[in-house]
């Protein structure tokens, strides 16, 4: 009964914990969709086009207290001349039940106004009791504009395809669109709004506030909805190192925790 009980809440919190690997992000409520930052490499892959160094970042949340549902998560940037390529890696889960996901990238700028990218992800889940392995191949797209200085504008949309696991219960992976803004109110200040919709679910909506009262020191907090939670973290960059600490309340379960780190090689 305990391993059941188990394997029905990871089951029951796996929409909410698909989309979780957002870095320094998860402090401003996970509203980062029109951001651009290594840690794009979870959101919007559009927001890679502008890093000029290889980047390589590892995070690790731990979510309501339990080891269980922990998220793990691996990447990589490379900037080229034409264009710049990801490597994600992210595992959800624990020996008995996995997600496990594996995605490449390519992200560019189209001029000054513009970027856009494309990812492919190989999918796959592991549950040693009673269905073993199942895969799934799928993509995701995003775009960011600058229409006017201190703006952006993010949408992106995972597995637009609609692609399912064949012969897994009939378990459907999400298909999920966002669209948010973010505005800079200064070089301190940054402000975002963000809609995300899972098509069988209600929408989120998600606020942030990033504020960097001394220089590479960053202060962020943002709100959830469905259901409400609350967040708030750090974030410190010295020379090419960069590390976050965020922390995410719930309306029934424990505080999750988050911690990141990332070096620009």
């Amino acid at each position: 009964m305990k391993f059941q009980s188990i394997i029905l809440f990871i089951t029951l919190l796996l929409p909410l914990l698909s989309f979780s690997q957002n870095g320094s992000f998860t402090g401003m409520g996970n509203s980062s969709v029109m951001l651009y930052d290594y840690w794009a490499l979870y959101n919007n892959q559009a927001g890679l086009s502008d890093i000029e160094t290889p980047e390589v970042g590892f995070s690790y949340e731990n979510n309501y207290l339990l080891w269980e549902t922990g998220i793990s998560a691996l990447g990589f940037v490379l900037p080229t001349k034409f264009g710049n390529f990801s490597l994600a890696t992210s595992r959800y889960g624990y020996s008995s039940y996995a997600e496990n996901s594996i995605g490449l990238g390519f992200a560019r700028n189209l001029g000054k106004y513009f970027s856009a990218s494309v990812e492919f992800d190989y999918l796959f889940y592991t549950q040693s009791v009673n269905y073993g392995y199942k895969g799934a191949l799928l993509f995701q797209v995003g775009i960011i504009a600058k229409p006017i200085e201190n703006l952006q504008i993010g949408f992106h949309v995972y597995n637009p395809g609609k692609v399912t696991l064949e012969d897994y219960n009939d378990e459907a992976v999400p298909v999920v669109i966002r669209f948010g803004l973010g505005y800079f109110f200064s070089e301190q200040i940054l402000l975002t709004a963000e809609t995300e919709k899972d098509i069988d679910n209600e929408n989120r909506f998600k606020v942030g506030l990033q504020y960097e009262p001394i220089e590479n020191f960053y202060m962020r907090t943002g709100f959830l909805s469905n259901p409400n939670q609350f967040s708030f973290g750090l974030g410190y960059k010295h020379n090419d190192f960069t590390t976050d600490i965020a922390f995410t309340t719930h309306e029934s379960l424990p505080i999750s925790s988050q911690i990141s780190f990332k070096y620009a090689l």
